[in-house]
């Protein structure tokens, strides 16, 4: 005959079949809240915003009740979670990436909730903001941290660029391929991949780190004929100082890289990529990424904007250390022509 269960199992079975409901419990008003509150078509939401943006709601309301986000971010989102955690063991992608500032300067508001930067970072692996300062990370920032921002810029909002799949139509991407769910790699896998293979087409060190460490980026990236890209740059140098008062020179590059398919002439038409090219920090570090009108670059790169003694201020959220905040003389040119070497 088979001997009774110890007491002792019978109560520790019991305790942890009341904590998983109990858990169940927890959850459910979670998930609830974050599906009913998604597309908040008052904010001007569409239903590509969700889940993320009635996500960022659910974890604003619990940082500001002074609880830690991550939890609620890993029981909403567990695959994306599990991405951020992956790509926080990429530091040689990491280091491709410079710093940005978490505040909008055309909405004038705060990008991301503090709160859930402070999570993100922990969970990728970088430093998080100390004290009054919003210089943060630009990679984990500008990935993932703008899928959780509710802020409406005049150009709408940041997680657009992510979700709207207009920057896979444009270069004949499967859509999804630079999104926050791709089939292959992860978004912040991707997005580096494919930019930095453009940005760092002219330095060597760069470029291949790119190759090497994207390996298990999406292979529709990987294969893609860069050559066919024929990006126009915007190449603008200036002298700053440290807070030790060493001056350097800073160039910072704004590539403009027209769509492959350009299916709606009234819509975007190239693809922007900023970076900064700073000698304390890095040779070449990525800052931003995302589509603009044929206008837009027309202005940029008119020649009354060309030449030396020309005002120069960091763009985009970027952080430069003696630069941002302030507007100095350089030197602004364009350039064309050379080719983007195959991965």
């Amino acid at each position: 005959m088979r001997s009774a269960m110890p007491v002792s199992k019978i109560i520790f079975a019991i305790g942890f079949a009341s904590l998983i409901i109990g858990l169940a419990h927890a959850i459910r008003p979670l998930l609830a809240l974050e599906q009913a509150s998604c597309p908040d078509q008052s904010a001007g939401e569409k239903p590509e915003d969700c889940p993320w943006a009635g996500a960022a709601r659910t974890l604003i309301a619990e940082a500001e009740a002074g609880r830690t986000v991550s939890p609620a971010l890993q029981t909403l989102l567990p695959r994306l979670y599990a991405q951020i955690k992956t790509d926080g063991e990429k530091p040689e992608l990491k280091d491709l990436w410079g710093q940005s500032i978490n505040f909008d300067e055309n909405a004038k508001g705060i990008i991301v909730h503090p709160g859930i930067i402070q999570s993100l970072a922990e969970l990728f692996g970088v430093p998080a903001p100390q004290g009054e300062s919003r210089v943060v990370h630009a990679g984990m920032e500008h990935t993932y941290g703008y899928l959780f921002s509710i802020l409406k810029t005049p150009y709408g909002f940041k997680r657009a660029r992510w979700v709207q799949g207009e920057i896979e139509e444009g270069f004949n991407l499967p859509l999804g391929t630079l999104g926050p769910t791709p089939a292959e790699g992860s978004l912040f896998m991707n997005v580096t991949t494919f930019i930095g293979t453009i940005a760092f087409r002219t330095e060597a060190n760069e470029f291949q780190v790119i190759r090497k460490a994207t390996r298990n980026a999406a292979r529709e990236i990987r294969r893609m004929k860069f050559s066919e890209l024929k990006p126009i740059r915007l190449e603008e140098r200036v002298e700053a100082a440290n807070a030790n008062g060493k001056v350097r020179t800073v160039k910072l590059f704004t590539d403009f890289v027209p769509f492959l398919n350009q299916a709606n002439p009234k819509g975007n038409t190239h693809l922007l990529i900023y970076t900064v090219k700073d000698p304390f920090h890095h040779s070449a570090q990525l800052i931003s990424a995302f589509p603009v009108q044929t206008g837009f670059v027309q202005r940029a790169i008119q020649p009354s904007n060309l030449g030396k003694g020309r005002p120069i201020i960091t763009r985009y959220n970027a952080f430069v250390e003696g630069l941002s905040g302030s507007t100095k003389t350089g030197e602004r040119k364009v350039t064309s022509g050379m080719e983007i070497p195959q991965l």
